[in-house]
């Protein structure tokens, strides 16, 4: 099921009338009170939907990617569900799972599948398969935080930072058999994961996971100016609440430590020092302070 702004949700499935199965879309606008059926086609022998998405620039355009008979369709509509078109994909193969819609450009699309990460730039007729990294990926999840989309995989969490290049691993791998979503939040800068063994797992951007584990982040804790860093160096900002030691470390976004800013006993109050970017290459950085059992993190940005 997915959110389409205000009382509008749609999900996805199938009706079953013996002997045919039949390939559903339905539609709330009523925050979930009651529901509109959408039956995608008619006289199929076998049909589903299991992955749909709105588009975020016009919530009329709704796609669906599911099977009918033989073969895998991508079924569109750009009226709010008053009618369909179907798209016979090119290049895709495997269970869909989850879909997203870039949050720029309605042609771009990204699938997560039981083959793994693929994605088309023409609306849906030609497929590419992302990488190989990892072969089946469940959820998918686009995030404004860190204009990234983020992928749940049998291998862990993996960031495909503006829908370019290659997805790259994130932090530590919880070492789970499967990871059934992934989401993040803004006000404490957290990423937050369930799994198919009904764990909770959470991580301070950037920097791991642990099961069970929220760290308590304040607002306003740290920040760093200018963001994106342009030159060699910047300005690193941040409030201690407790005396005592404290780490303050940078972490690429595969979870490793990049660079150590400063380690020892510092006393509770506010700080700036020296953040030295000249080693750094252009990409995207998570700047960590741990003060005693206190956890706070800031993204930014190297452009150079």
């Amino acid at each position: 099921m997915v959110f389409a702004g205000g009382d509008t949700f749609w999900s996805c499935g199938y009706k079953y009338l013996s002997p045919n199965y039949m390939a559903v879309v339905s539609k709330s606008i009523d925050g979930g009170q009651s529901w509109s059926r959408h039956e995608l086609y008619s006289g199929s022998q076998y049909g589903y939907v299991r992955a749909v998405a709105v588009d975020p620039s016009d919530p009329d355009k709704v796609f669906a990617f599911g099977y009918k008979n033989n073969s895998y369709v991508l079924f569109k509509t750009i009226d709010g569900g008053s009618s369909w078109s179907e798209i016979v994909p090119t290049g895709y193969t495997g269970t869909p799972y989850d879909m997203e819609v870039h949050p720029a450009d309605p042609n771009r699309i990204a699938v997560a599948s039981s083959s793994g990460l693929y994605t088309t730039s023409n609306g849906g007729l030609n497929w590419t398969k992302v990488t190989s990294s990892f072969s089946y990926a469940s959820d998918l999840y686009q995030s404004a935080e860190l204009n990234a989309l983020i992928i749940s995989t049998t291998a862990g969490i993996w960031l495909w930072e503006s829908w370019s290049g290659y997805p790259v691993h994130w932090g530590e791998d919880p070492g789970v058999a499967a990871i059934n979503c992934a989401v993040t939040s803004a006000e404490d800068q957290t990423m937050y994961a369930g799994t198919a063994g009904g764990a909770v797992w959470a991580s301070s951007f950037g920097v791991g996971a642990e099961e069970n584990s929220y760290f308590e982040v304040l607002p306003t804790q740290v920040s760093i100016s200018p963001n994106p860093v342009t030159e060699g160096s910047a300005a690193l900002n941040f409030n201690l609440p407790l005396s005592g030691y404290t780490s303050v470390q940078v972490f690429d976004l595969f979870g490793r430590v990049v660079q150590t800013v400063s380690s020892g006993a510092m006393s509770a109050g506010t700080y700036q020092l020296e953040l030295d970017t000249s080693t750094l290459s252009p990409g995207v950085y998570f700047t960590n302070v741990q003060n005693g059992d206190v956890s706070f993190s800031v993204r930014f940005v190297v452009a150079r």
